[in-house]
């Protein structure tokens, strides 16, 4: 099976962000948990500026660090003015990935402005060579810190862990699960006595091409209507099981782009409790959701379970790829929507 991705990028989020100023390394240090939506731990982040702004933020675990080429080749995609890299960690841990990645950097013409490292509750800056400033034994990382409390104020949030952020689309489990492969069961029934009925199996598939757009256009408009409205366990799992057509899943994907709200709601349930078979489809309709809301942390654990359930699948894939290579949610061409029927697939600007 391949390895879902496990790298977090992070690409520009809202065509206007919250202005948070950032007065040096500390600060930098400080808002990268709220850019990430988690405190990374064990971990190298690279942020690309843009101009004096953040545009640009990639996480990567120490222990399994994408190639160095990979991040090359993503960085190059950005207009970037700087790079800085900062680690999660003890020294030895941090230094030989850091290294790598900034020789690689400079090697293809991006040469990297400062290092930062913090573990313990201290920091240090390579870039930095006071012993007044930056002794041996680092800075003290300050608490409570001005820049999380003006991110905070601009709504972005830091988890205490990555596995935390996980925990917003981790399946359903227990009694509700039972409940739900229960309304699977019900929903595959359903499908069957459709095939049963029809004079043909073209006939069947009409009507079900039909009832299934029907279920989403209905979904859609609920969840518009209130992101807090919540499907029956036979609605969620009759979806899991029409979004495995793929005019069905494209009106969704179109239909999500008109309302990212109501639909990262909707869909973010629907992956949640759906079984194993049926999740690739809501799973990555969650993770354009998230990329397209700036939240590719998210979107990328998100297209992570899709892939991890299906390794070919297509929707996954792509989106996968432009979140890794730190594609701006605004690169996306949204298509127009038909008078009828199911929606061309959007797609990528060229």
């Amino acid at each position: 099976m391949t390895r879902a991705p496990t790298p977090d990028a992070v690409p520009p989020a809202a065509p206007h962000p919250p202005a948070i100023r950032l007065n040096g390394p500390a600060d930098l240090l400080a808002v990268i948990p709220y850019l990430l939506g988690f405190h990374p731990a064990d971990s190298l982040v690279v942020v690309g500026l843009q101009d004096g702004r953040i545009g640009f933020c990639f996480r990567a675990d120490l222990a399994d660090p994408p190639a160095t080429e990979r991040i090359v080749a993503m960085l190059a995609a950005q207009s970037l003015t700087g790079v800085i890299l900062a680690g999660y960690g003890p020294a030895e841990r941090v230094e030989p990935v850091g290294d790598a990645v900034a020789r690689a950097l400079a090697d293809a013409g991006q040469p990297v402005l400062d290092r930062l490292r913090t573990h313990g509750g201290r920091f240090w800056s390579a870039a930095c060579h006071r012993a007044d400033c930056c002794p041996p034994g680092g800075r003290p990382v300050p608490a409570p810190s001005r820049v999380a409390a003006e991110a905070t104020l601009a709504g972005l949030v830091a988890l205490p862990t990555r596995d935390e952020l996980a925990g917003q689309i981790a399946p359903i489990t227990g009694p509700d699960r039972v409940a739900m492969e229960r309304a699977t069961h019900r929903a595959e029934l359903r499908v069957q006595s459709l095939l049963d009925g029809a004079p043909s199996p073209a006939a069947a598939a009409e009507r079900m091409l039909t009832d299934g757009l029907a279920a989403v256009r209905d979904a859609a408009r609920r969840y518009r209507a209130d992101p807090a409205a919540r499907l029956t366990d036979d609605e969620a799992a009759w979806l899991g099981v029409v979004l495995a057509a793929t005019q069905v899943r494209d009106e969704a994907w179109l239909l999500a782009e008109r309302d990212l709200a109501g639909a990262r709601a909707l869909w973010t349930d629907v992956m949640r409790r759906v079984t194993d078979e049926y999740l690739p489809a809501p799973a990555a309709l969650t993770g354009f959701v998230c990329w397209q809301q700036g939240d590719g942390a998210v979107g990328m654990m998100a297209l992570g379970r899709a892939l991890a359930v299906d390794p070919s699948y297509s929707m996954a894939l792509l989106l996968s790829q432009a979140l890794a290579g730190g594609l701006p949610p605004a690169a996306w061409r949204p298509t127009a929507a038909g008078s009828s029927g199911a929606a061309d697939e959007p797609g990528l600007g060229s």
